[in-house]
């Protein structure tokens, strides 16, 4: 039996694994591969490994991100007071994207580990998407708008390396492995204070809240999304160019490591 054999999706799309029966550095670098290639995300749970557990096992697949806003390869997300007024590294809603759109960076994989989880934590589950399941109940004119005019983002958090004072082009599709994948980052809730701003180029605000009402509507049913429920030690481990991942906002003190996987 191979190893995608032994796990069930946990989207009725037919992605995503539940791993709690091995941790991490019991699979090989081709049974993580294998499983990645067909279900795109694997969460980890009864994971007891460690941060640097988890950035050995990643090197294997490529070399990892680094930038003066990590240390060393990894990004620590924990609202802490440091970190007040930040959306992304602080406590905020962060809605779905793909990592690395607005810094420059081409990413493959990203690990989101879980070094601390303290005292009671209200929120903050992480949600992913198969994002390819949900485009065929997207309607083909939104498609074909984001397809033809991609999107346009503007930091506000200071953790983007782009210019907060430029709109930043976005393709809205990648192409890997011969398919197309969502490119796009959503917008923040009209209620949630934003880490970025978007926009479709030459689209006015009520459509564009109009299609992005729409899309969330498709992508965030339990058919395509997954959420993970956070304890210490769980991982969840992702094709970065083939979901969209996000964040709900969390009240708590609990710490994540963001580690990434260059695509080359």
């Amino acid at each position: 039996m191979s190893i995608t054999d032994q796990y069930q999706p946990i989207t009725t799309s037919g992605k995503g694994v539940r791993i709690t029966d091995r941790k991490l550095t019991d699979f090989t670098k081709e049974e993580l591969q294998a499983l990645l290639d067909k279900y795109l995300w694997i969460a980890f749970k009864n994971n007891p490994v460690t941060t640097d557990d988890v950035e050995g096992v990643l090197r294997q697949f490529g070399p990892l991100t680094q930038n003066d806003r990590r240390k060393g390869v990894v990004l620590n997300i924990d609202g802490s007071k440091e970190q007040q007024g930040e959306v992304l590294l602080g406590d905020g809603f962060l809605p779905l994207h793909r990592d690395g759109a607005l810094m420059g960076t081409d990413v493959r994989y990203v690990g989101i580990f879980c070094m601390e989880y303290q005292n009671i934590v209200e929120g903050g589950r992480t949600f992913i998407i198969d994002s390819e399941g949900a485009m065929s109940e997207m309607p083909e004119d939104i498609i074909n708008l984001l397809r033809e005019r991609g999107i346009e983002g503007k930091p506000v958090d200071r953790y983007y390396m782009k210019s907060a004072d430029t709109w930043h082009p976005i393709a809205g599709f990648i192409n890997v492995d011969g398919k197309e994948y969502l490119n796009i980052g959503f917008p923040s809730p009209r209620d949630e204070k934003p880490s970025w701003l978007m926009r479709i180029p030459g689209v006015d605000q009520a459509r564009f809240d109009e299609i992005f009402d729409l899309l969330n509507d498709i992508v965030m049913s339990e058919k395509y999304c997954y959420y993970q429920d956070w304890n210490e030690g769980d991982l969840l481990l992702l094709d970065n160019r083939k979901t969209l991942h996000g964040r709900e906002a969390f009240k708590g003190q609990r710490k994540l490591a963001n580690i990434q996987v260059l695509a080359s």
